[in-house]
């Protein structure tokens, strides 16, 4: 049975039925769909195949890749804990799209086909923009928007890097990849003791496509402004299943395609300087918190370009333990919403006698995410800086005159140096920012003798979590047993409890510490904007096409009329039956990656310009 049915399917029929069960019961299924995923996800056998034929492939629905059991279960389990925090709001368009969103997660992760791979991606989009909207607020329908058409556009170079690649090499395999003009499977390359330097770098226009498509999905610099856009204006529970899905999908199909992709280091520490300044400056709660997911994301991509199996093992633990501690954060975060109805630390601060709860979940999510020991973040970020560390495994050299000189884009060093020096930042913006300008900053009020930990069901989320955080911390080793790189020997396949990685670590977050305190006043928020690359398309081409480009087009009104009452004689005339463009031999030799290739370009002119005018 488990064999047969691919388990992303369980939770997108959970998704239908949540939307039309009546009454309160739908809100079961939101309980029992991930659940009833999770278990399908450890009974589908390793070697399981599900195959569709259609049209001249045969499609993929469900095979088990090199990091599809750690990704696929902690999908599931975030679906779950995301249910139980919303359990109490009534918020059907909700549940409901955060199922199909879970599901189409976890559709990706045991897709074997390129194709079968963009369908369930772009029913992500789908199931998020449901996420945000049910907000139902203005903001959020704006957000909402904006953010729809930043996925659209990233779908569409996707499909167009996706068509090119099946044009040039006949295959839409999982993983395949071009690499001196054979096809490879990346992670395979890499367990058999491949390094970063041999596997797949961008050969093809179709890879580079693809890649783009993927990074923006993975809130890259400029091309992921959409995520702290459109995170912080969904509801209290929306934002937490938000903060799961869409970038650690990415992580996931990075791993797959792109291990060992050497530029995905710059990319990877851009990410996490980036997120760190950003969340610095924020005032919002929860933009604080959008934004660190860009910081924590960076690790993660830095670990694929490294390209070695402790890097490798060391981005989907983290992604695994980052998935954990980010809604933890983020169900504290909501609750103080949901109870006060304020999001600004400049507005909030003397809770910790009103949310005592609330609070010890969010500090123990901020330990988590500051990787102090015994915490989860702990025992699964120290891979990655190890992984940079390992310069000898990593970075190609030659000699020239004697020297060492590396091929690689960022000098391995400049790699450790970067993302220890983010570990530091991240203790800054969410390990003590976030708890103390939210619960501590300011003095309780006297007498104060207000309960506003919220409903029980939220609680009861956030300690289930808060558990998870420290019980990855203490006992790693059920995540370890599933990450893809496995010793042969059976022996430990990592060691973070180290006298060395404990003692740097804690010297670390006690300098970062005390930098906090001693620039506490500068550090201090007021109700200012910061201004992010969406700016371009929410300010900059509005005002453009309302000043400059509206009123050119209005004055060429009657050429825009000719064209429109000519046009349709023109296509009948070339494009037609017996037209001149059938008959063109060169037309005729076009492959269908170029014609779809064509669309797709038409089709991303009008998704940019609907972006810009209506953002």
């Amino acid at each position: 049975m488990a064999a047969s049915f691919p388990p992303g399917l369980v939770l997108i029929i959970g998704a239908l039925l949540t939307a039309v069960t009546p009454g309160k019961a739908h809100k079961g299924w939101s309980l029992l769909a991930p659940l009833a995923a999770l278990a399908m996800i450890w009974l589908f056998p390793e070697n399981g195949r599900i195959v569709q034929h259609w049209l001249d492939y045969d499609l993929v629905i469900a095979q088990f890749n090199v990091p599809t059991k750690a990704f696929a279960t902690i999908f599931a389990l975030m679906a779950f804990g995301g249910a139980l925090f919303a359990f109490n709001q009534d918020r059907r368009v909700e549940l409901s799209g955060a199922m199909l969103y879970a599901g189409a997660a976890i559709g990706v992760t045991f897709a074997g086909d390129l194709i079968t791979l963009f369908m369930f991606w772009e029913l992500m989009a789908i199931g998020s923009t449901l996420v945000v909207w049910a907000g139902n607020t203005e903001a959020a329908r704006k957000s909402g928007r904006r953010y729809v058409n930043a996925h659209l556009v990233g779908g569409a170079i996707m499909m167009a890097g996706i068509a090119l690649h099946v044009q040039s090499t006949g295959s839409i395999l999982l993983p395949k990849m071009v690499l001196g003009g054979d096809l490879v499977d990346p992670v395979r390359m890499i367990a058999e003791g491949g390094r970063a330097w041999l596997v797949p770098s961008l050969e093809t226009p179709g890879s580079i496509l693809m890649l783009i498509g993927i990074l923006i999905n993975a809130g890259a610099p400029a091309l992921g402004s959409w995520l702290p856009d459109a995170y912080p204006e969904a509801s209290p529970s929306g934002t937490v299943f938000l903060s799961a899905f869409t970038t650690k999908t990415s992580v996931y199909v990075l791993l797959v395609l792109f291990a060992g992709c050497n530029i995905l280091v710059w990319v990877g520490c851009l990410m996490a300087v980036y997120g760190i300044v950003y969340a610095i400056l924020e005032n919002d709660m929860r933009r604080i918190l959008a934004y660190s997911i860009i910081n924590q994301v960076g690790f993660m991509v830095c670990a694929v370009g490294i390209g070695t199996g402790l890097s490798v093992n060391g981005a989907t633990a983290h992604a695994f333990a980052h998935i954990i501690y980010k809604a933890l954060l983020l169900m504290s975060a909501g609750s103080v919403l949901f109870m006060t109805g304020k999001r600004k630390c400049t507005d909030l601060g003397g809770l910790y006698k009103a949310m005592p709860i609330t609070m010890w979940c969010g500090i123990i999510g901020a330990l988590a995410i500051s990787a102090v020991p015994l915490t989860s973040g702990f025992t699964t970020k120290s891979m990655i800086t190890d992984a940079a560390a390992m310069t000898e495994l990593w970075a190609p050299v030659t000699e020239l005159n004697g020297q060492v000189v590396w091929d690689s884009l960022l000098h391995p060093s400049v790699a450790w140096f970067v993302l220890v020096a983010a570990s530091a930042g991240v203790f800054l913006h969410a390990g003590i920012k976030f708890p103390w300008f939210v619960f501590l900053q300011k003095p309780a009020p006297k007498n104060d003798d207000r309960k506003l930990d919220p409903p029980s069901n939220m609680k009861w989320a956030m300690v289930l979590f808060a558990a998870l955080c420290i019980a990855l911390g203490v006992y790693p080793e059920p995540l370890y047993d599933i990450l893809p790189f496995q010793r042969p020997d059976g022996g430990d396949l990592y060691h973070a409890f180290t006298y060395a990685h404990v003692i740097n670590q804690l010297q670390l977050l006690l300098f970062a510490g005390l930098a906090f305190f001693v620039l506490l006043d500068r550090l201090k928020r007021t109700l200012t904007i910061t201004l992010d690359a969406d700016w371009i398309y929410r300010r900059m081409f509005p005002a453009l096409w309302q000043w400059v480009f509206r009123p050119l087009l209005l004055a060429l009104e009657p050429i825009h009329q000719g064209l429109i009452q000519g046009l349709p004689r023109m296509a009948a005339r070339e494009f037609g039956a017996g037209g001149s463009v059938g008959k063109n031999a060169r037309y005729q030799r076009w492959g269908v990656g170029t014609t779809v290739l064509l669309l797709t370009v038409v089709l991303l002119a009008f998704l940019v310009l609907n972006l810009f005018v209506n953002a």
